[in-house]
């Protein structure tokens, strides 16, 4: 038997033969969020996490990043592994809806006290598992003769978003990428990303400054994934367009009049601020999936005498 204890909420799974027990509390579900990984050389990485929000309850993700190393989407399980070291060979198999699944994959030991065992697979982004995972209330499976059930809410969305990052990342690396481009697990079109919606007006309190404050200290980090972009001067004024280097450093790549616009191939990664005639931080940004166009918008404000 193993028993977690967390918070408060006490789950236990009974795993004896293919029997299994478990109590789930109803905000488990699993979430998209897409970030840059210090750990990893700073890489922009997406992932769907099966968990309880606002706590470190996590039981099992799927993720992959950007870059010509990244190979296929990384998909993890949690399992009474038997104590297997990292990397052991270990087979998984799903009771999908569509019949049994199975995989041959490895290992993942855990990392601290709080962490999980499981078994991580690499499916291709076409692989019908996805579909399974998107469709299905619960999924059932079985490592070692043991069964294990977790739920699947949430999973679509999450995972719609994952995979379309993962094909906008590496898709020249995905086997089936070139028959398969723009479409999703399930058949259709894969979501795009949207542009930031900017918000209106200009008080003390305008979001569109906070940027300046979000992005300090940031710098450039790799140029893995290109993206083309536009910065267009829908500001109340002069515009400077400012690339922050490796070193950290602004340099300086436009000048924007109200109206006019500058076009650049940057990168994933790589930040870029806007500031007025003296110099000052109006507004920053960071390069993102499927936006090509960024208004500068944030209005000029008072930073005292110069």
């Amino acid at each position: 038997m193993t028993i977690r204890f967390f918070i408060g909420l006490v789950t236990v799974f009974v795993m004896a033969g293919t029997a299994v027990a478990e109590n789930y509390p109803d905000d488990m579900a699993w979430r998209y969020s897409q970030f840059t990984d210090p750990s990893n050389k700073g890489r922009m990485t997406s992932q769907a996490v099966l968990g309880v929000p606002e706590t470190d309850w996590t039981m099992g993700y799927a993720s992959c990043f950007a870059g010509s190393t990244a190979g296929l989407p990384e998909l993890v399980f949690p399992a009474d592994t038997g104590g297997a070291g990292e990397g052991t060979p270990i087979g998984i198999e799903f009771m999908s809806d569509a019949g049994p699944i199975f995989f041959e994959g490895t290992v993942k030991a855990p990392q601290s006290e709080e962490d999980f065992s499981g078994v991580r697979i690499n499916p291709d982004m076409v692989d019908p598992i996805w579909n399974v995972l998107m469709r299905m209330n619960f999924l059932t499976y079985r490592v070692r003769g043991q069964a294990q059930k977790i739920p699947l809410t949430g999973s679509r969305a999450a995972l719609s978003a994952l995979l379309a990052d993962c094909r906008a990342y590496h898709g020249n690396f995905n086997p089936n990428a070139d028959a398969n481009a723009g479409m999703n697990a399930g058949g259709g079109q894969a979501p795009v990303p949207q542009p930031p919606v900017q918000p209106a007006g200009g008080s003390v309190d305008d979001p569109r400054w906070a940027t300046c404050d979000q992005y300090a200290g940031v710098r450039s980090q790799n140029s893995d994934t290109p993206v083309n972009l536009t910065f267009v001067n829908q500001s109340d004024g002069y515009r400077a367009v400012m690339w922050i280097g490796f070193d950290g450093m602004p340099k300086e790549y436009a000048s924007l009049n109200q109206g006019e616009s500058f076009s650049v191939q940057t990168f994933l990664t790589h930040p870029w601020m806007f500031t007025d005639g003296p110099g000052n931080c109006i507004e920053m940004f960071m390069p993102q999936l499927g936006v090509s166009q960024f208004n500068i918008t944030a209005p000029g404000r008072n930073f005292g005498p110069e």
